[in-house]
C-alpha cells in the first residue's frame, strides 16, 4: 500500500449542483515513505438530526433527534432538509491514493464516498453522486451470509463474506477510479467500485444504529 503526504489544493467543480454544508478542504497528494492513514474528522455541519458527535468529531452515534438547520440548495436557493442519518467527512480528495479505517461495532450503517455536491436528502449510495457499502444485520451460520449491500447511484448488489469485520478499510484510488472495501484483520476484499470521478470526493456515511469511529491507529 502507498501512503501519502497531503498538500492543500483549492478547487471547486463547475458541476456542483446540489446543496452543500460547509465545503471541506480539498487535498492533493504526493507519495512519501512515511506511513499513515488519511486524516479527517466528521463534519458536524453535515450531521443528520439523529446523529451525535464526540468532542473531537471522530465518533458519531445514532441517538435521539435534535434540532438541525436546513441546508440551502445551490441551484434554487430553496431550503433542503438534510438526511437524518447521513454525515460527511471534513476533507475532500481530488487525486492520489488514500486509505482510512472505520470501527463499526455491531451497528447498521453505510460507509463510502460521495461528491462534495451530493444532495443531502438521501442515504449514501442512493444518489447519483455517492457509492457505499451497507450493513444492516449479521446472522452467523456455517454458510456465507449476505451481510452487506454494495450501493451505487441508487442500485444495490448483495455482497457475501465469511465473517463480519469489526473494522472496515476503505482504499480510494482517485486517479484510477476505484473504491475498495476490505477487512483489515484478514485483508479480505469485500467489494470494489470502479468509477470515473468527475469531482472531488469526501468520506461519507449513513448511520442507522450504533456508532462509527475513525481509526487513527
Amino acid at each position: 500500500m502507498q501512503y501519502l503526504e497531503l498538500e492543500p489544493k483549492m478547487q471547486r467543480s463547475a458541476s456542483d449542483n446540489g446543496p452543500l454544508c460547509n465545503l471541506p478542504e480539498v487535498v492533493s497528494c504526493s507519495v512519501e515513505k512515511t506511513r499513515g492513514k488519511f486524516q479527517f474528522q466528521f463534519n458536524p455541519q453535515s450531521a443528520g438530526s439523529y446523529l451525535h458527535l464526540s468532542k473531537n468529531n471522530t465518533k458519531v452515534t445514532k441517538g435521539k433527534m435534535q434540532k438541525c438547520h436546513s441546508l440551502p440548495d445551490l441551484i434554487t436557493t430553496k431550503p433542503l432538509s438534510r438526511n437524518a442519518y447521513t454525515i460527511l467527512g471534513n476533507r475532500a480528495i481530488s487525486e492520489g491514493k488514500h486509505y482510512w479505517e472505520i470501527l463499526t461495532g455491531e451497528g447498521s450503517f453505510t460507509i463510502g464516498v460521495a461528491y462534495r455536491s451530493v444532495r443531502r436528502d438521501k442515504d449514501i449510495g442512493w444518489t447519483k453522486k455517492s457509492w457505499g457499502l451497507e450493513k444492516q444485520k449479521w446472522i452467523p451460520s456455517m454458510l456465507h451470509d449476505s451481510v452487506f449491500k454494495a450501493l451505487a447511484q441508487g442500485e444495490q448488489t448483495e455482497v457475501r463474506i465469511s465473517t463480519c469485520p469489526e473494522r472496515i478499510g476503505v482504499h480510494l484510488d482517485y486517479d484510477l477510479g476505484s473504491v475498495t472495501f476490505t477487512d483489515p484483520a484478514t485483508q479480505e476484499v469485500i467489494h470494489t467500485f470502479n468509477v470515473t470521478f468527475q469531482e472531488p470526493v469526501v468520506p461519507a456515511f449513513s448511520l442507522y444504529k450504533g456508532s462509527l469511529s475513525i481509526c487513527s491507529d
